[in-house]
């Protein structure tokens, strides 16, 4: 077997009327033709632990009708949305044969205890219709699925596009998804259904996805990280869209996460990434970032202030009147959240953001300098930029305590580029030094970050804070409205009064940073 085959592909999450009227619409009469139709049944194997989990391996058994396939796929979560590692081969019996499986990403980790410990534990029961698409020199299967995915008693539904590159150019997928999306609705989605079935078999709440680091090494390309860094980004911020609908605050908070830390890596690799399109991907994702601000900022508002306080100042009515109000506020910012990631607009930034990542010109073009910025190692730009950003810090963070909001503002912005770019790279420079080293660094930037971003909370709770004192409310009487400004007031002097504490705590962690020794030397 081929030790390292890669399988292409894009889903789509399509509700099951809109498979129905897509496959109905005249625009996709005259491709939509001799379809396969299979009734597959998938069973999944792992233990207990769910070892193979646990490793980014997934081991399966498909059934149609009478032919057995087994199939072992790797994957890390972040390039597992458009690329996988696949292994597959036609098998006797219904249990997956281990014989065989030496020159697999299964091998190196199959002991003699896992052999004994593999059983099945849930399956996916599908019917899939496939249309082969053939035309400028590309051929490309798109699969209509429909079904189920069952675990024990728990079970979920299946209506997805699958479209796999079988041969061609991969700009190709994105053209065929971009011609469906036009036509229904279709959200690019991040979770196979190896991955839905573990969570049913968890039987645990969806909980929201933070970030994860892909593990960029020594020699790669610069191209290649970045494509590796926006894929992760990418699949946080999907992976986080459910939750948000659902007005998870935790949830919403890693879906900004995913677009600062996606903006971020655009201006790390700036030099890299420079192309025709590059200014409207930024402008969407500070889009979405502005659609999601007030929710997150009346979260903190909320939990982190007025809580505490409500408890301190039992006895105050005007807290209770600003709380009301504060949380109606949160409720139309979160309709906001939802309606923006619910919009044609947000399907389509995805796509295209996953599109340019993959596809952009920036990655395709012949240009000579274009080329060449793609293929300088990892390590030389990643010790360019840290290096560059640290000085900028330790020259600027010395006068912490002298800097306007505004400056800080600025300063807090420099500081979380350079956290992210020490976690993009970490893995770059191994060695026992190097992760010492690194650990320090971050440390240092996460404490700054949070210090400067405690900072710019107070600014903007006591904005929030001033315009109830600017406008009072018109439904209350001049007692409520004297009992909510009082409250107000409360809240703004209780704001203040953190400011000089959180920029002592800055100073004193923009010490510890200045002294942490690069990682990248």
């Amino acid at each position: 077997m081929d030790s390292d085959p890669k399988e292409i592909e894009l889903k789509l999450r399509v509700d099951p009327e809109d498979m129905a009227v897509l496959r109905s619409h005249p625009d996709f009469a005259a491709v939509l033709h001799d379809p396969a139709i299979e009734a597959q049944v998938s069973v999944y194997f792992d233990s207990d632990d769910l070892f193979l989990r646990g490793h980014g391996l997934t081991l399966r058994v498909r059934h149609i009708g009478e032919e057995r396939i087994q199939t072992i796929k790797s994957a890390h979560r972040g390039s597992g949305i458009f690329e996988r590692s696949e292994w597959e081969q036609p098998i006797e019996g219904d249990r997956p044969n281990l014989a065989s499986v030496t020159d697999t990403a299964l091998g190196p980790v199959l002991t003699d205890d896992i052999r004994g410990a593999l059983k099945p534990i849930f399956e996916t029961r599908i019917e899939r219709t496939t249309y082969r698409l053939n035309g400028n020199d590309t051929d490309i299967a798109l699969a209509f699925d429909n079904g189920r995915i069952v675990a024990g008693d728990s079970s979920c539904t299946v209506s997805e596009i699958e479209l796999e590159l079988k041969h061609g150019n991969p700009a190709e997928l994105f053209k065929l998804a971009r011609a469906i999306g036009d036509l229904v609705p279709a959200q690019l989605d991040v979770k196979s259904k190896s991955e839905r079935g573990y969570d049913l078999v968890e039987n645990a709440p969806a909980a929201a996805e933070k970030a994860y680091e892909p593990e960029l090494s020594a020699g790669i390309g610069a191209g290649r990280a970045f494509t590796l860094i926006g894929r992760a980004c990418l699949r946080q911020l999907l992976a986080n869209e459910p939750g948000t609908i659902k007005r998870d605050a935790e949830a919403l908070h890693q879906m900004r996460i995913a677009l600062r830390r996606l903006r971020a890596a655009i201006s790390l690799f700036s030099g890299v990434v420079s192309d025709d399109r590059v200014e409207a991907i930024k402008a969407e994702l500070k889009w979405l970032g502005r659609e999601f601000a007030p929710a997150r900022d009346l979260d903190s508002l909320l939990i982190e202030v007025l809580r505490p306080l409500r408890k301190q100042q039992a006895n105050e009515p005007g807290f209770t009147s600003i709380s009301r109000m504060f949380a109606r506020e949160r409720l139309k910012s979160y309709r906001r959240a939802r309606e923006a990631v619910q919009s044609s607009r947000f399907r389509t930034l995805v796509l295209d953001t996953a599109e340019w990542i993959e596809t952009g010109p920036w990655c395709t073009s012949d240009d000579p300098l274009l080329s060449a910025r793609r293929t300088v190692p990892i390590e030389t730009l990643a010790a360019e930029q840290l290096s560059r950003r640290r000085k900028k810090i330790r020259r600027r963070g010395v006068e912490i305590g002298e800097l306007s909001p505004e400056q800080l503002h600025q300063l807090r912005i420099q500081i979380k580029k350079a956290r992210y770019a020490a976690e993009f790279f970490a893995h770059v420079y191994q060695g026992k030094k190097a992760e010492k080293r690194c650990e320090k660094f971050r440390s240092a930037l996460k404490q700054l970050q949070n210090c400067l971003g405690g900072f710019n909370d107070i600014m903007t709770r006591k904005a929030l804070c001033a315009d109830i004192l600017a406008r009072p409310g018109r439904s209350l009487t001049a007692e409520q409205n004297r009992h909510r400004a009082f409250a107000a007031g409360l809240i703004m002097g209780d704001q203040q009064a953190q400011i000089a504490r959180l920029l002592d705590r800055a100073a004193k962690a923009h010490s510890r940073f200045d002294q942490a020794k690069p990682f990248w030397r």
